[in-house]
């Protein structure tokens, strides 16, 4: 069963998930001399693929309903290295305290969008129990 809502989800938790491995790679390699941190970006490539004309459908009149997308396969997180700043004289960029921050409040929203996806499923077995 297609639901955009399970979609969505499932997506938002991978990327979620590939944060929390990018902080804690960062968060093990902060005392590598050289090292430069990582970071994951895909909000942005999110809110392009969303506006982007190419996914949506032209319609000729304005009852028509309008599509949505229905497939969010090209839309992928990028992890990019930091290379533009160096904190330590080691030439570390690795902030240990703003890593640990990051990984908490990527933590909480991994949970927060585990929780919703529980509750579409079981808004969802209500349903087909209530079906039959």
């Amino acid at each position: 069963m297609y639901n955009s809502n399970f979609t969505t989800l499932a997506m938002a938790m991978d990327v979620a998930s590939l944060r929390n491995e990018v902080y804690a790679h960062n968060i093990a390699n902060a005392e590598t001399p050289g090292y430069k941190r990582r970071e994951v970006s895909f909000e942005e490539n999110f809110k392009n693929a969303l506006s982007s004309d190419d996914l949506r459908l032209k319609t000729s009149r304005s009852k028509h309903i309008p599509n949505y997308p229905t497939s969010f396969d090209d839309i992928d997180p990028d992890v990019t290295q930091i290379t533009n700043t160096t904190i330590t004289n080691d030439g570390s960029n690795v902030d240990i305290d703003k890593e640990m921050a990051a990984l908490s409040a990527n933590t909480l929203r991994y949970q927060t969008l585990t929780r919703l996806m529980d509750l579409n499923i079981v808004r969802y077995n209500i349903i087909l129990k209530g079906t039959r």
